[in-house]
């Protein structure tokens, strides 16, 4: 039971996804608001109770936990003595700490001020890329043009270890609305962040920013309406992804008596590899399917001389180009199938639903999946869809 009837918010997931750390203010902590962890012996199944670090803690604030691969360096926002002075008050501001430890499970550092990256503003929500060189920080300092609404900040080096650059603003995804989480993937193609917006219903909403290159800006940010309506209040504060991309952790916004702020879970099955067709791509997308209940799978743009699409399922993906044997801008992404199934189109677009069984021993299994199509459109007469990775949950 990870929640409590107390502030549970701010997740992060380990890279290896088996240890979540997040923020609470409840009882049993060391200040006012203290970082937890909790560990899984698989992806998808359960949660330990979460514990308290006291070597990671303060009486004072601690949250905003990004832990980095191998879970022997953490960093996080505090407004321990050691942050640099409000502006505004003689309060200390809230700035980003760091803290290393032998291994797992060992106690932390004493944790120390990233001076660099820190203003008399309050920086929160660091997250930095696998290779260590990019970071990414809300921020009300730093000259931000929001003023004291949080707006998103970059910094880099040159290496692990190395001192940051003076942050700087990312100018593509300002428009001057206040901010509660930002997270850059581990390649730094993506930036998921939460951002408030009056309408359609005045609450934060997640979006998603993603980029060809490490040098390249920005593109236009897409929101993840799926997620619009989750929560009562506020919206979905915080967000954190794991590095498959299939689940989600959310912070999640309800009323006081349910401690304001619950940690939700979500999945979703993601789709790799591109499809080919005539005027659209032949797409397979689908559910994230549960022991217990049923996967459907959905096949988009059949080709209309075909009587059926052809799912394929394997273990393990590949991706083999089609285009010497006759099929142009197609690929195969499944090795070795040991299972197909067909579906007859309706208006091009063909529904498996399969019943998944209630065994929990299949929980964290992982399929790849994909479509094909007959046509007369190439010579090797098919059409094929991108490839699908589904992990099986609870």
């Amino acid at each position: 039971m990870l929640n409590s009837t107390s502030i549970d918010t701010e997740p992060c997931l380990s890279f290896d996804g088996l240890t979540l750390w997040f923020y609470s203010n409840r009882t049993g902590g060391v200040g006012g608001l203290d970082i937890y962890s909790t560990t899984r012996a698989f992806i998808g199944g359960p949660w330990s109770a979460p514990v308290v670090d006291v070597s990671l803690n303060s009486p004072q604030s601690d949250y905003s936990p990004f832990i980095v691969l191998g879970d022997t360096e953490i960093y996080f926002s505090s407004n321990r003595p050691g942050s640099v002075p409000m502006s505004t008050s003689a309060n200390l501001s809230l700035d980003v700490w760091r803290a290393t430890r032998a291994a797992p499970g060992q106690p932390w550092s004493t944790p120390v001020n990233v001076t660099e990256l820190n203003s008399p503003g309050g920086e929160l929500q660091f997250s930095m890329t696998l290779d260590g060189t990019e970071c990414y920080f809300l921020t009300t300092g730093w000259g931000n043009p929001g003023g004291a609404n949080n707006s998103i900040y970059r910094s880099t080096r040159a290496g692990m270890g190395l001192p940051w650059s003076g942050p700087t603003i990312v100018a593509e995804l300002y428009n001057g609305k206040t901010h509660r989480d930002v997270e850059i993937s581990s390649d730094g193609l993506q930036l998921i962040y939460t951002e408030f917006q009056p309408s359609p219903i005045s609450r934060l909403y997640v979006y998603a920013a993603t980029r060809p290159d490490r040098n390249s800006p920005f593109g236009t940010p897409v929101n993840w309406s799926e997620l619009n309506n989750v929560g009562t209040l506020q919206g979905v504060n915080s967000i954190t992804l794991s590095q498959q991309g299939d689940e989600a952790i959310l912070g999640v916004g309800f009323p006081s008596a349910s401690g304001n702020q619950e940690l939700m879970r979500t999945r979703r099955s993601v789709a790799y590899g591109q499809g080919c067709g005539g005027a659209a791509a032949l797409a397979l997308a689908g559910n994230a399917p549960n022991v217990g209940g049923n996967w459907d799978l959905v096949t988009a743009n059949v080709d209309a001389v075909s009587p059926a699409a052809f799912t394929f399922f394997g273990s393990s993906p590949t991706a083999l180009p089609l285009d010497g044997i006759g099929a142009p801008g197609c690929g195969s992404f499944v090795d070795l199938p040991f299972l197909s199934l067909s579906a007859a189109p309706v208006a091009g677009v063909a529904t498996l639903s399969i019943p998944v069984p209630a065994a929990p021993a299949l929980i964290g299994q992982v399929f790849f999946s994909q479509s094909a199509c007959l046509t007369a459109g190439n010579l090797l007469g098919i059409f094929a869809s991108n490839g699908l990775k589904s992990v099986l949950g609870g």
